[in-house]
């Protein structure tokens, strides 16, 4: 008997030994385990601060009931809509209200493509085309900027499987065991080696978080400051919203630029206001650069088909009779948090929930709402 229990113990530590051999990122994510969708949640994380006086508008008017019944049926969490910077309609789901944090998952992977425009406007990044090893030295891969940024660098992690173009989200086949997992646990710098480029998918569209953490490291990098404070100084405080919490690397240097910003869902409706309106009396990027950020100029067919540019998804409201159209671009995560900027409307949508919500009904179920002489057909808002 004890041989026998000897043997389990010893087959025990075995296996834990090769676990940790092959894959280290396992014990390292053993406590925090995949990032939950509702704050607190466990780990370490790094306040983005807010505005240093935060006002909020009073609580606003549910939604139609179309629009209530669909955020139920996919386990919503928060529909928020404003129109000309007026919060036109707000819910919540059960457990949750206006002062819970929710996490991103991806769309903070928006507000790092909009930083890294931000930091050409500034002069930090000579241009799209500069080669991340000009910034990160020899051990970064040979890509450009913009190729991260449209993710069609054709980077890959070691063991990754490829992707096509109709993958939203790399979190969505996460597994401890696998390469995501590695820069979850350790961060960009330490999985610096995993990285290689495969020629076969450059130059393609190519869903990969790696893309998004090596930016992170260029923001860092050209404005010397930690990630959590550029997004503070640039676009987090000036658009009014309350400190959040970024998610730090557990056995790496500073947070996950690809994922897990836990906020308020109002304080992405206004961030999401601050970037349709370009900052507003001050701008954040110049007119021709914001335009080609958040509307750039696609086929029709190309937009129809619904397109991701410089980390930045773009799409078309285009069913007959609606009486709102046009296109517009959003923030994605991973089950079908959002952000929707709606130029052509001037209005907002921030949705958030357990499962992912039909894009377009999301919106047009808002309709009734929707000021129409201020909708599809007026010009783009101004930028100064």
């Amino acid at each position: 008997m004890r041989r026998a229990i000897g043997w389990v113990l010893a087959m025990l530590v075995l296996s834990a030994g090769l676990i940790l051999w092959r894959a280290p990122q396992v014990a390292v994510l053993v406590g925090e385990g995949f990032p939950g969708a509702v704050w607190p949640a466990p780990g370490r994380f790094a306040p983005v601060a807010g505005a240093s006086v935060v006002t909020d508008p009073p609580l606003a008017s549910p939604p139609p009931d179309e629009a209530l019944t669909r955020l139920a049926e996919s386990g919503g969490r928060a529909l928020l809509f404003s129109q000309n910077g007026v919060l036109r309609a707000e819910a919540y789901g059960e457990g949750v209200d206006r002062e819970t944090l929710l996490n991103s998952y991806s769309m903070v992977k928006s507000l790092v493509g909009a930083l890294v425009l931000r930091a050409v406007a500034d002069g930090k990044i000579v241009g799209l085309e500069t080669d991340l090893r000009d910034i990160l030295g020899p051990t970064a891969p040979g890509i450009s900027v913009g190729a991260a940024l449209s993710m069609t660098s054709g980077l890959v992690m070691a063991e990754a499987p490829p992707k096509g173009p109709q993958s939203l989200d790399d979190e969505g086949g996460y597994s401890a065991w696998g390469p995501l997992a590695r820069l979850h646990a350790f961060g960009i710098r330490t999985v610096l080696p995993d990285l290689r480029v495969d020629p076969a998918l450059t130059g393609a569209f190519h869903y990969q978080s790696a893309n998004t953490a090596l930016l992170g490291l260029v923001l860092e990098t050209v404005y010397r400051r930690p990630l959590p404070d550029i997004l503070s100084n640039e676009i987090w405080s000036p658009a009014g919203a309350a400190t959040a919490q970024w998610r730090l690397t557990p056995a790496g240097d500073g947070v996950s630029a690809y994922c897990c910003l836990y906020a308020r869902a109002i304080d992405w409706l206004k961030v999401g206001e601050f970037l349709l309106q370009n900052g507003g009396a001050e701008p954040f990027l110049p007119p021709d650069l914001w335009r080609a950020f958040v509307l750039p100029d696609l086929l029709p067919q190309v937009r129809q088909q619904g397109s991701y540019c410089w980390h930045l998804r773009h799409d078309v409201l285009d069913r007959p009779g609606a009486g709102i159209a046009g296109p517009f671009a959003y923030m994605t995560g991973l089950d079908g948090q959002a952000a929707y900027l709606i130029p052509g409307s001037d209005a907002v949508v921030v949705r958030f929930g357990a499962q992912v919500q039909l894009l377009h009904s999301t919106i047009y179920d808002l309709f009734p709402l929707v000021d129409l002489p201020h909708g599809p057909h007026s010009p783009s808002p101004a930028t100064p």
